[in-house]
């Protein structure tokens, strides 16, 4: 059925709708210009702020570097008298090393009483090693005949002349002692190793 309309209802004035919507503003709630000029504007922001940070970061670069020369100024002559020191250490030192270069040993003794012990004829027994400013004397026996036993340390002196081990130590090597003694037992004898001159 269909609903009949009271008379005391108010009707909605009658118009003619004279819009023309091409002209009329955007209705959304953020415009699409907004967006666009909020994007550009935070990009600029950003850009200016970058900007900001490399002129406040060369700033400080250039005041840290002024800082550092002004420094170094006034650390110059302490710098020029380290030098000047350090100058006379590498002096002091090297003299140090020069004259232990001169009286420091040519030789280990350990090293030339292997090089004698691998040298050492069988029938030689070494008694003494005696060790002065002059050179090295060796002191010991032979039990063979004087003949023999001498002969034997003739050749053992020249073996050791032509050793290439001992003989660059010592300016000469001689045979200074034979004795047989009272008794006619063991030949002593006596071989003097002389030091080369400190330096050479």
């Amino acid at each position: 059925m269909k609903r009949k309309r009271d008379s005391r209802e108010l009707n909605p004035p009658w118009h003619v709708d004279c819009r023309i919507e091409a002209e009329l503003p955007e209705d959304n709630i953020v415009g699409t210009r907004f967006l666009v000029n909020a994007l550009f504007t935070a990009v600029a922001a950003g850009m200016l702020l970058f900007t900001g940070w490399l002129g406040y970061y060369g700033l400080s670069l250039r005041n840290e570097t002024q800082d550092w020369n002004k420094r170094s100024d006034g650390n110059r002559a302490e710098v020029r008298e380290i030098q000047r020191m350090q100058g006379e250490y590498a002096a002091e030192a090297a003299k140090i090393d020069q004259a232990y270069a001169m009286i420091r040993p040519r030789f280990y003794v350990s090293g030339f009483i292997a090089n004698i012990g691998r040298t050492r004829p069988d029938a030689m027994v070494i008694d003494i090693v005696e060790w002065s400013e002059g050179g090295i004397v060796i002191r010991g026996s032979v039990r063979e005949s004087s003949e023999r036993a001498t002969r034997m340390l003739g050749g053992y002196v020249e073996q050791l002349r032509g050793d290439d081990q001992i003989m660059p130590l010592f300016r000469d090597i001689r045979l200074t002692d034979l004795d047989r003694g009272g008794t006619g037992g063991a030949l002593r004898f006596e071989i003097n190793f002389l030091l080369k001159p400190a330096g050479t």
